[in-house]
């Protein structure tokens, strides 16, 4: 048990920011680790998840919602996609009011053509 939770603290001191190694051995390690070890493991994972991208971070928190029953994982994973997505819609509305911007532009410089040519 030591050994899976000197390695997974040694693979989080020398992981990249967009790498990410094996999330079960991590879930493991949270899951024999003494309670004490269990905080600090945890903070390490949460650490860890802020350097992920979406898609990961999502995979991550559902192993982790998976392997145990951990209501806090659960709450966070129902968060995470809840903020994605408000995201995507608010990028729809983004999209959607420029278009529309677009069309009142274009509406006012064909106008003003025609006012022109009087």
């Amino acid at each position: 048990m030591l050994g899976i939770i000197l390695r997974f603290l040694l693979l989080l001191h020398f992981s990249l920011p967009f790498v990410y190694a094996d999330i079960d051995i991590d879930i493991e390690a949270i899951q024999k680790a003494s309670i004490e070890e269990r905080f600090k493991l945890m903070n390490a994972f949460k650490k860890n998840l802020i350097k992920m991208k979406e898609k990961e971070r999502i995979n991550a928190l559902r192993k982790l919602t998976r392997k145990s029953n951990h209501t806090h994982a659960q709450k966070a994973l129902a968060r995470l996609e809840e903020n994605i997505k408000r995201e995507k819609i608010r990028q729809h509305l983004e999209y959607q009011q420029l278009t529309i911007g677009q069309i009142v532009i274009q509406t006012e410089e064909y106008e003003g053509e025609d006012d022109d040519d009087d």
